[in-house]
């Protein structure tokens, strides 16, 4: 019989994991014990259980594939807790191996080393599944309850708790190549959804993060119905930016004040439902892995729930062609959102850099940094999963780390990660781990000596005078790059960056660019922007 630690190993093995991002201590030993002669699966151990957890969110991210980390209880899940917690919202296969406790003092209160009242209660509020393993006569049938859920469904988050004493102990069973369990598709729901996009004369077609395997998919019913495609966050690069159908959110908003059928594809669709309005002229087809997607806002005329590719490709046999009438339209909105946006410099420019320097493939990473939410307007996203994002958790201090893991997952591909001074330093010391790794990820820190997203909300709201806690001292970032061992560059300009970007991705090597730059115009009025259906 194999041990608790010894299924847990092959449970990685029958996910095709081969990297585990951890930190190990003293309630997970004899699990660590055990990974030293598992020689196929590569230990990444960061300097904090964050880092090892946005790690793991930036290597599913970046591929879609499951992703692990190990961390110890208590304090050690707490500090991956904001990584889970970006996961949840970020569509992250991210399988957590959390330690526990001993056995014998579980719910007891003793307060043995790292003990917490009930961890699993927060693991269950940061996954979609968790199983706490504290004997070994059912270990095996939950560990494989975990792995199945974790490769089914809406990508979410799993965990795995194991009490200390447990790893060494003996587990009658044997685990399976993990179920993947997707919905059956209702064929009377995509026959009304064919229907009413045949006849529509103005349909819009909305993306999301839960629709970043279905590229193709999806372009080719937009140019079957000659529907323009509209996203935010990761449901960027699904269709090109480059693609005739394909328009910025703010045309979006427009062409949604127009539209009689409005299809939305993987997309939680907040800003629409919460922001833009809807009213009796709209119907609007919401297509979602998640059950509990279809109709959360109460605003859902049809609902179907199946994987977005597969609803995708049946949609385009059974629906009606339409001409392609609407492109000039689309290219003369989209030519007047450029001029409109022109305003938001230098963040256009640096963009600009970033994407010359940028193979096609390459992945930019988003922390929570103006040049960030000047990207989802501005940058020019050309195919799916290379624009990563905490979502609508917006953690700061997560880019740096997610930027590790996806470069670890995708080996040779550019990763380029976008952070502000504030963020970067959150888990700036991973710079430690990505030497020791050899993990040649490029981080831009545009550098303005503030929390500038705080600053300015601060200065527009309350007025120069009660700015309060958001200015920053900083260390040179060229001298702290440098000081682990990697590479620190200095950009004054766009035309710099875009040199020393080039230079960076060439060298192979983790690198810092820092870009001193000041404050940046604000480009959330382009991003929240108001009703266009329905009564206030």
């Amino acid at each position: 019989m194999a041990t608790i630690a010894q299924h847990v190993i092959n449970a990685l093995r029958l996910l095709d994991i081969d990297t585990l991002f951890c930190l190990p201590g003293k309630q997970n030993d004899d699990f660590f014990d055990a990974l030293v002669d598992a020689r196929d699966i590569r230990p990444i151990h960061a300097r904090h259980e964050q880092g090892a957890a946005y790690m793991a969110l930036g290597a599913t991210q970046a591929t879609g594939r499951p992703s692990a980390f190990c961390v110890v209880p208590g304090p050690g899940m707490f500090n991956a807790g904001a990584a889970l917690m970006s996961g949840y919202w970020g569509n992250a296969r991210m399988l957590a191996i959390v330690g526990q406790i001993p056995s014998n003092a579980l719910g007891r209160g003793w307060g043995v080393l790292h003990e917490m009242p009930d961890q699993t209660a927060v693991l269950d509020q940061v996954t979609k599944h968790t199983e706490s393993i504290t004997d070994t006569t059912r270990a095996v049938v939950q560990i494989q309850q975990a792995l199945d859920s974790l490769v089914s469904g809406r990508p979410r988050p799993v965990s795995i708790e194991i009490a200390a004493d447990l790893w060494a102990m003996e587990a009658t069973g044997s685990l399976e190549i993990p179920r993947v369990a997707m919905p059956t598709v209702d064929r009377s729901h995509l026959e009304s959804a064919a229907a009413e996009l045949s006849a529509a004369q103005r349909p819009l077609i909305v993306v999301g993060g839960g629709a970043q395997d279905a590229s193709d998919e999806i372009l080719a019913l937009a140019r079957r119905l000659d529907a323009p495609v509209t996203t935010r966050r990761m449901g960027h690069g699904v269709v090109p930016t480059s693609d005739p159908h394909y328009v910025p959110l703010p045309v979006g908003r427009d062409l949604w004040a127009q539209a009689d059928v409005v299809l939305a594809i993987g997309t939680r669709l907040e800003f629409p439902l919460l922001h833009w309005g809807t009213d009796d002229e709209l119907t609007l087809i919401k297509v979602d892995v998640d059950a509990d997607e279809l109709d959360r806002h109460g605003a859902t005329t049809l609902g179907i729930h199946g994987d977005a590719a597969a609803v995708c490709a049946a949609l385009t046999e059974t629906t009606t062609e339409r001409p392609a009438e609407r492109l000039f339209d689309l290219g003369r909105r989209k030519a007047a959102f450029v001029s409109s946006i022109a305003h938001l410099q230098p963040q256009i420019d640096y963009l600009s850099a970033i994407r010359s320097g940028l193979p096609d493939d390459g992945v930019i990473v988003e922390d929570v940094t103006q040049i960030g939410f000047a990207a989802h307007l501005a940058f020019d996203f050309r195919s799916s999963r290379t624009f990563l994002s905490s979502g609508p958790a917006g953690t700061l201090g997560a880019g740096f780390g997610t930027g590790l893991g996806a470069k670890v997952a995708l080996g040779d591909r550019a990763v380029v990660t976008v952070t502000g001074d504030g963020g970067f330093l959150f888990g700036a010391t991973e710079l430690a781990s990505a030497v020791q790794h050899d993990i040649a990820s490029v981080t831009i820190v545009f550098n303005d000596g503030a929390y500038g997203n705080v600053r300015r909300i601060q200065r527009q709201t309350y007025g120069d005078a009660r700015v309060i806690a958001s200015d920053l001292v900083n260390p040179d970032l060229v001298a702290f790059a440098e000081s682990f061992g990697a590479i620190g560059l200095r950009a004054e300009s766009p035309i710099e960056l875009t040199n020393l970007l080039a230079d960076a991705l060439a060298t192979n090597a983790p690198a810092i660019i820092d870009v001193p730059v000041a404050e940046m115009p604000d480009p959330w009025p382009l991003l929240r922007m108001g009703r266009v259906r329905g009564e206030d």
